[in-house]
């Protein structure tokens, strides 16, 4: 059965679900900026300034609500993490063990404060570009529903695969106590070779996903130049929808990174869970 890692947050529940939807707010607010950019510019170039002020006043607004979604957020999951580490350290596993889950602690939470807002971002920014960018010409955004599809199936394979060198590189982790205090020179030298190789396979695995997902994301920014830069075009609409592209690979390229650290906190969650939970 399948462990989420969030179960470990329950009793922050709310207030991270809270944190997420202040997230939301600024993002939403943040897919405005491009088209306010190419507003100002168009009325800049017919001698109208007051574009500034309406660019300035909705900068200042993403930046007050980003801080202080940071400082609330630091808050929570500061709080979360202190509870988590009592609760491991409370635990009857051996001394090197509850080492190892205090920092599968610190990475779980780390995860969930820094990770999943991140990823969050990348959703709402890429979700958000694609349909500006329809709005602005059909034709781009269903070229770029295709190219989301197409990456969608591409990151399902690639969680399978990190999901896996994860997995195993949790093991060996758990098992650094034991084999510093025990192992000779040969069986501590295959312990970290054993690690060097997983790691390795994971960025290798990891270069991979980036090369593909790019060869399909150049080939929808290419298409969409030659599609909204047609004689007459306004320089402003021109710049939104570069922009917005831009924005939507850019998404993309945050995703493998995401996949792969929440592959990991899974694995961590099932196996704290079975620390705070043994079976009777």
């Amino acid at each position: 059965m399948r462990t989420s890692s969030l179960t470990l947050f329950a009793p922050e529940r709310f207030r991270v679900l809270l944190t997420y939807g202040l997230l939301l707010v600024e993002e939403i607010s943040l897919l405005a900026l491009p088209a306010l950019i190419g507003v100002t510019i168009d009325r800049l170039l017919a001698g109208d300034r007051t574009g500034l002020l309406l660019l300035a006043a909705g900068a200042g607004a993403i930046l007050l609500s980003g801080a202080l979604r940071r400082a609330f957020d630091t808050r929570v999951f500061a709080a979360a993490e202190q509870r988590l580490s009592h609760a491991v350290m409370s635990g009857a596993d051996a001394p090197g063990l509850r080492v190892a889950r205090l920092r599968q602690v610190h990475e779980v939470v780390q995860t969930y404060e820094r990770s999943v807002p991140e990823g969050f971002a990348a959703f709402v920014a890429g979700l958000g570009s694609l349909v500006v960018s329809a709005w602005y010409d059909w034709r781009v955004g269903l070229a770029g529903l295709g190219v989301a599809v197409t990456l969608v199936a591409l990151d399902r394979l690639y969680a399978g695969k990190v999901g896996r060198l994860n997995t195993a590189l949790n093991d060996r982790t758990e098992r650094d106590f034991k084999v510093l205090s025990s192992a000779g020179p040969l069986g501590l030298h295959a312990h970290l070779t054993r690690r060097r190789r997983l790691r390795v396979a994971r960025s290798d695995a990891e270069i991979g996903i980036y090369l593909l997902n790019w060869i399909v994301l150049l080939a929808l920014i290419i298409g969409t130049l030659a599609v909204i830069t047609t004689p007459g075009a306004s320089p402003g609409a021109v710049f939104a929808q570069l922009s917005y592209i831009l924005a939507f690979a850019e998404s993309w390229n945050r995703w493998p990174v995401l996949t792969e650290r929440l592959t990991h906190a899974r694995d961590v969650a099932r196996r704290l869970q079975k620390s705070l939970h043994p079976p009777s």
